[in-house]
């Protein structure tokens, strides 16, 4: 029952309120990790740019502009787990959350190379 079909009703206790708020905080929470936000990409990318803005397919440092959002996030919760080796992409990836990771995939997926 919502919170305000409760109200409307007159049965709206403390509880019920309660109940259907954190229900609706619980499914925002959830939607908000599992897709990146494109503009929280844009700024957490400026630390990426400086090496992979020169990154070259053949190169040491790889372009991961338009690459596949499914693997920059595989790839950098491998780097910040430490399942993958690379030290410097290991320092960086340390300080991503999930969503970090999610908007950062998504960013460098629908971008191309400057």
């Amino acid at each position: 029952m919502t919170i305000v079909r409760c109200l409307l009703q007159g049965v709206a206790t403390t509880a019920t309120i309660m109940t259907a708020a954190m229900g609706a905080i619980v499914l925002s929470a959830g939607s908000a990790v599992a897709a990146g936000d494109m503009e929280l990409g844009r700024y957490l990318a400026s630390e990426c740019m400086t090496c992979h803005r020169a990154g070259a397919a053949s190169g040491p440092i790889p372009n991961i502009y338009g690459m596949n959002e499914k693997r920059i996030s595989y790839l950098l919760k491998g780097y910040r787990d430490k399942s993958l080796p690379n030290d410097a992409m290991q320092n960086s990836a340390m300080r991503l959350k999930d969503g970090d990771i999610e908007s950062l995939a998504l960013f460098f997926s629908k971008t191309s190379k400057p």
